[in-house]
Formats: structure tokens, C-alpha cells, sequence
């Protein structure tokens, strides 16, 4: 089942090269469409805008958004092979195990902070227990077995995402199980993100598998303009470490920003 052609860090790459810009343009321009929807997400918040149902469909495209910044970074996996430079499939592995669990650290402190403002600010229990920072670390550890597998992943990406979307919602104990998607009705009025595994991980694997298609043994195997103003622009917001940052610190700057717009002017309010 495994595909010779798939990616192999233990064997030399076939060219020495950079970051393909097209890919961190996409990233980029993912992250400012997270960073237009969750400006929206605060500005409802701030009872500014209200959740209507006109909100929720202008709203709704985020889901579009998240996908493809979970489907770059699977495809992101089979590129890190070129970086590697051959060294073996163990130092492969664990360079990517130990993103996700830094990954998963930083979730788990936007868990603690979250609840610690919950409790002292809201005096409620509204914080992240499962985003997308926890989704997407915990995806790229279940990869890492399979990436192995090349092509195959879009198989396995597909059937996550279809039983994230067809099954998972229909089962709702033990509520435990909300990382899978799996909770009560009344979950989402306590958690202001959530990110479950099915469907969220199936697109990881989607982009591992199509980036054995078009960028096999990490190198593009297609023809690509150099990139405009634009391009260029989402290129940069879009490289790994910019992206983290500003993903970290965007919500805290729209927080402090609506909250003095509402003391000085009196709009809004939390």
C-alpha cells in the first residue's frame, strides 16, 4: 500500500531549494482571512455587530479559510523533506514531532489563559478547551505514522472528513471525547473555538498526500510564475514563524484595541 514515490528523507533530495512562495502566499492569504473573520468574531463580542443570521452566512466562509490552512500545512510536511537534506527517516520524524508538541504547548497556554479570563474577567466558563492550535498540533503527530503512505493520504484524509461531517455529529457521549468531535448540545456555548480532529486532521493528510502529487520528494513538479506585489506580500505574512506570531498575538491586539475604542467612546461594550 505504501508508495515508492512517496517522500523519503532517508535518501538524498533530488535539488537543493528554498521556500516555495506560492505555498506561503496561500498560507498568507488564509491567515488574513482569519485575521478579517475573527476581527468580526470580536466585534460581536463587543456587541458592535450583532450574531444574526445575515452574520452567520458572511461569516460561514472561515470553515473555507481553516481548511486551507490545515491543508498547507500537511503539504508543508512533504516539503520540510527538502530541508532535511537526506539526513535519516528518524530525525525526519522527530523534527516534526517536535513542532507539533511546541504547537501543542503554546494550545495549551491559550487554555490556561482563556480560562483564567473566563474566571476573573467574564465570570463564566467560556474558554478554548480544544482550538485550532490543538487540532493542529495533535494532527501532525497522528501523520507521522502515515505519512509513509503518500498518495494514499487523500484517501484517509477523505474518510476522516466525510465521517467528521456525516457521523461524529449524530454521536454525542461521552462527552469526554470532544477533541473527536464527539459533545453535548449545549458545548459549543462554552468554548469560543473549537477545532474537533474529525473533520479538522483529514485535511492534513489531504495536503500530505496531493503534496506527493505535485511536489513529490519535496520538489515542485509543476511550472510556476514568479510572484507579482501580491504575491509577494501574502508570501511573507504567510512564512512559518510570521504566521505563528501573528496568529498568537492578533486576538489580544483586537481586544485591547475594541476595549479602548469602547472606554473613550462608549461603543461596545463586554
Amino acid at each position: 500500500m505504501s508508495d515508492e514515490q512517496s517522500i523519503s528523507p532517508g535518501s538524498p533530495p533530488l535539488v537543493k531549494s528554498g521556500r516555495y512562495w506560492e505555498i506561503d502566499a496561500v498560507r498568507g492569504l488564509a491567515l488574513f482571512g482569519m485575521l478579517y473573520f475573527h476581527f468580526l468574531a470580536c466585534l460581536v463580542m463587543f456587541h458592535i455587530l450583532q450574531e444574526t443570521r445575515e452574520f452567520l452566512y458572511y461569516y460561514s466562509p472561515i470553515v473555507i479559510v481553516s481548511a486551507a490552512f490545515v491543508f498547507i500545512a500537511g503539504v508543508a510536511i512533504v516539503l520540510r523533506y527538502n530541508r532535511m537534506l537526506g539526513r535519516p527517516l528518524d530525525a525526519y520524524y522527530r523534527d516534526i514531532a517536535v513542532k507539533a508538541l511546541v504547537l501543542f504547548f503554546i494550545a495549551m497556554c491559550i487554555t490556561a489563559l482563556t480560562w483564567l479570563a473566563s474566571v476573573v474577567i467574564f465570570h463564566d466558563d467560556v474558554f478554548v478547551k480544544f482550538g485550532f492550535l490543538h487540532m493542529l498540533s495533535i494532527s501532525m503527530l497522528i501523520a507521522i505514522p502515515l505519512i509513509r503512505f503518500g498518495k494514499w493520504n487523500i484517501l484517509f484524509g477523505l474518510l476522516i472528513i466525510l465521517v467528521g461531517i456525516f457521523i461524529i455529529p449524530f454521536i454525542h457521549d461521552p462527552g469526554w471525547l470532544y477533541p473527536l468531535g464527539i459533545h453535548g448540545a449545549d458545548f459549543m456555548d462554552h468554548t469560543p473555538d473549537y477545532f474537533p480532529l474529525f473533520p479538522w486532521s483529514g485535511f492534513i493528510l489531504l495536503g500530505i498526500g496531493l503534496g506527493n502529487i505535485f511536489y513529490p520528494k519535496g520538489v515542485r513538479a509543476f511550472s510556476m510564475w514568479q510572484p507579482k506585489i501580491p504575491g509577494k506580500f501574502f508570501a511573507r505574512l504567510g512564512h512559518g514563524r510570521t504566521t505563528l506570531i501573528v496568529y498568537l498575538v492578533h486576538m489580544p491586539i483586537f481586544f485591547v484595541m475594541l476595549w479602548i475604542l469602547s472606554v473613550t467612546t462608549g461603543i461596545g461594550y463586554v
